[in-house]
């Protein structure tokens, strides 16, 4: 292969994953690690990617998105998905649920039940629940951050820490065979890991969009999730995956 149509192919592979590392690029070329490094270098001063430690990172995805324009992808889909994970939810529960467009939408579709209880960082989906006068809403305390009208930082962690729930409904970024469940933002995936560590019973919401790609950020193994809810059917691999580790697929 020329390095033209491998520069090529990398950045394909960069646009579909979000993030590469240098070794399993150079298994996949069959040339040196050097190589790729230099092809990396290349891609990294056209403006296309960023270098990271023993890899690198899209850089579609390593920004994320303005709010206003995560509320306008995928919202049929999301809204699909997220009535299946509303029908999982009882009268009565409470729920641990982490911010994010989906998850906000998740939450119009739950703030009709009763008697349920909802620990979040979101204050989206704070308001959006308040409409529900037998909803019981605690807003998780931490840095404010007004892009995304969310609670972030090492208080949230704190604050998490020190309740337990029934269900943690986290939005992730990414997911892959591979590597499990992801995010492109650091902040966010450490407040679902927390979540999920100290609920009974997780639900991940995951777009069709976000199938086989990687997040910067580690959020949960497959082994650590009990429900799978998403608009489309996964791929044969992905499905092995989630049944070998006992994940409840719901599409």
């Amino acid at each position: 292969m020329k390095s033209s149509e491998r520069l090529q192919s990398i950045q394909s592979v960069l646009n579909l994953r979000g993030r590469v590392s240098v070794i399993e690029l150079a298994e996949q070329y069959e040339v040196a690690q050097e190589t790729i490094r230099r092809d990396l270098l290349k891609l990294e001063k056209s403006g296309i990617i960023q270098k990271i430690h023993g890899g690198a990172i899209s850089i579609q995805y390593k920004t994320e998105q303005t709010l206003a324009a995560r509320f306008t992808q995928d919202i049929p889909q999301k809204h699909a998905l997220a009535k299946i994970a509303a029908n999982l939810i009882p009268p009565g529960s409470t729920l641990f649920i982490d911010f994010g467009t989906t998850t906000n939408i998740f939450a119009e579709h739950i703030k009709h039940l009763s008697d349920i209880t909802v620990f979040t960082n979101s204050h989206l989906i704070a308001s959006t629940l308040s409409e529900n006068s037998n909803c019981e809403i605690y807003v998780l305390g931490g840095r404010y951050d007004d892009k995304i009208k969310a609670n972030m930082g090492t208080m949230i962690v704190e604050n998490i820490n020190r309740f337990m729930a029934d269900f943690a409904v986290i939005g992730v970024g990414a997911v892959d065979v591979k590597n499990g469940f992801s995010d492109q933002n650091i902040d966010e995936a450490t407040v679902a890991r927390n979540m999920i560590r100290r609920s009974r019973e997780t639900i991940i919401l995951v777009d069709p969009s976000k199938f086989n790609r990687n997040g910067v950020a580690h959020v949960a193994d497959f082994n650590q999730v009990d429900y799978f809810v998403s608009s489309e059917q996964p791929d044969a691999d992905l499905c092995q995956m989630l049944e070998q580790n006992g994940v409840k697929l719901k599409v």
